[in-house]
């Protein structure tokens, strides 16, 4: 009898582990979904709302802005002075800046949230506090962009301008642009060796 005692109990056990075992899984199962589903109801309401949402390619505060002077005397040359955005341009969507940098004399290029790139052609001008590798009587030389923006003589070479290549040629003839003296002397160095 107490055999029969320990099987039935045996069994009422095993029954109400399987039981409870189901249940848990179950519930488990259950409240699963129910996350799949609030975030599926989460991501469809994003949706919707970004549709809803207004225009936020405007300039913000840590908008970067490029202003290049496109140089075109002589060999085009590019000088850019970047910034972060002004307080008097933060908020202008692409319409406004192109407004607000028209009066600058500068046109907007390129316009997102991140960078706002803005040119400047300056025809009849060379950048100051620059050098220039170009012709003198026949001869390549180095001259220095002075405050009032004249060609200051600094260096007269013996290299005859005819015995260049005809690109570096035609370079030197309209004038090639640098930042330092010595990127200017490693392009006379380049056209000796």
């Amino acid at each position: 009898m107490k055999r029969i005692v320990g099987i039935a109990f045996a069994l009422v056990l095993s029954l109400a582990t399987s039981f409870l075992a189901g249940y848990y899984t179950t519930l488990k199962y259950v409240e699963r979904n129910k996350d799949i589903l609030q975030e599926k109801a989460i991501e469809d309401e994003l949706i919707e709302n970004t549709a809803k949402l207004p225009d936020l390619n405007i300039i913000g505060p840590s908008t970067e802005i490029v202003l290049r002077e496109r140089y075109l005397k002589g060999v085009e040359y590019n000088r850019d002075i970047i910034e972060k955005a002004s307080s008097e341009v933060v908020g202008m969507n692409k319409t406004q800046a192109e407004e607000y940098f028209k009066s600058k004399g500068y046109t907007v290029i390129d316009f997102s949230n991140k960078r706002v790139l803005a040119v400047k052609d300056i025809l009849d001008e060379w950048p100051k506090g620059c050098y220039v590798v170009k012709e003198q009587d026949g001869f390549v030389a180095i001259f220095q962009v002075d405050k009032s923006g004249e060609l200051k003589l600094v260096k007269l070479t013996d290299l005859n301008v005819e015995d260049l290549p005809d690109g570096d040629k035609e370079e030197v003839k309209k004038g090639k642009i640098f930042e330092s003296l010595e990127d200017a002397m490693e392009l006379i160095e380049e056209y000796t060796s």
